[in-house]
């Protein structure tokens, strides 16, 4: 309270409420609006000074929102708001998007993303599952993309890019892995009858901290990779992996236990007809979370010595 208080004695930021009705004037640079103030002025949308714009709560309304005279724009977090959104390429200054994926049904803002040249966070992160094309591949200042996007996701020169989550494995197959040299956190989705993730091409992410691979019960053989069977370490950057719905072919724990820099390890509803998985003595050296829900799973064998 103390914050927002000398906030709007700073002129820094305006909350709208229906209690209130006169509102700060138009050289208010960051607005907060919730759904539940129906009184939104339409004077107030035309804000050529605004820097952020915050929308948040429920969806129970429709909202205008004349983006393109706000050529300042800086932040522009949409939520849940849905209505006429534009812009024809000029928020050149615009560094982070936010918007709910159902957004994408009632304007076109795939095509609007693809103008954001200079756009550093796209975030699309909602249970929604986005099927459009999303073009990215003039967004070079990207660092980080979130968001369920089983569509194509187009991607360009993203030597800048450090997070993808989530890109399907078809999507993920059309790009030069070599170039992704910062990206840290990655979520590949492998749906039905799309692309196999190659492990080979994870192994050239040198920066790649977080990995989460999520596959609808594929077989998944990681020994029989010729790029990746005859390494001593895999992935030394890697300090987590999540699996999800992935059936194994043979036991993966020698093959994980090659990541020297692993922490957590998730498993989650895999299968494993092996019967037996067994970790080795000095295996995975710096393993803080083993998580194990396997669809069948007899005996988890622990070497002496074994996670130090």
């Amino acid at each position: 309270d103390v914050a927002i208080k000398k906030s709007k004695e700073l002129n820094f930021v305006n909350v709208y409420n229906d209690h209130v009705s006169q509102h700060s004037s138009t050289t208010c640079r960051r607005e907060v609006v919730h759904h539940q103030f129906k009184r939104y002025p339409s004077e107030k949308r035309k804000n050529k000074r605004m820097r952020s714009f915050l929308y948040f709560g429920e969806l129970k309304f429709l909202v205008g929102l004349d983006v393109e005279t706000m050529k300042l724009l800086r932040v522009l977090d949409l939520g849940a708001l849905r209505g006429p959104f534009a812009s024809n390429g000029d928020l050149i200054h615009l560094r982070y998007l936010r918007f709910d994926g159902d957004s994408l049904r009632l304007f076109d803002i795939a095509a609007i993303i693809s103008k954001l040249r200079f756009l550093q966070t796209l975030d699309a992160s909602h249970l929604c599952p986005i099927y459009d094309t999303i073009d990215l591949r003039k967004l070079t200042s990207l660092r980080h993309v979130i968001g369920r996007f089983f569509g194509n996701l187009l991607i360009g020169d993203a030597a800048n890019l450090q997070t993808l989550r989530s890109i399907s494995s078809d999507s993920w197959s059309k790009l030069k892995h070599e170039l992704l040299i910062n990206l840290r956190d990655l979520f590949i989705y492998e749906m039905i009858r799309s692309v196999p993730v190659s492990w080979a091409s994870l192994t050239k992410l040198r920066s790649l901290r977080v990995l989460k691979l999520e596959t609808y019960g594929r077989n998944l053989s990681l020994e029989l990779e010729e790029a990746v069977r005859s390494m001593d370490v895999i992935s030394p950057s890697l300090e987590s992996v999540t699996l999800v719905r992935i059936t194994f072919e043979e036991d993966p724990m020698p093959f994980l236990q090659k990541m020297p820099r692993l922490e957590d390890l998730i498993l989650e509803n895999c299968d494993y007809s092996g019967g037996k998985m067994s970790i080795s003595e000095q295996g995975f050296g710096r393993l803080r979370k083993l998580q194990l829900v396997m669809e069948s799973l007899d005996e988890l064998q622990i070497e002496e010595e074994a996670m130090p």
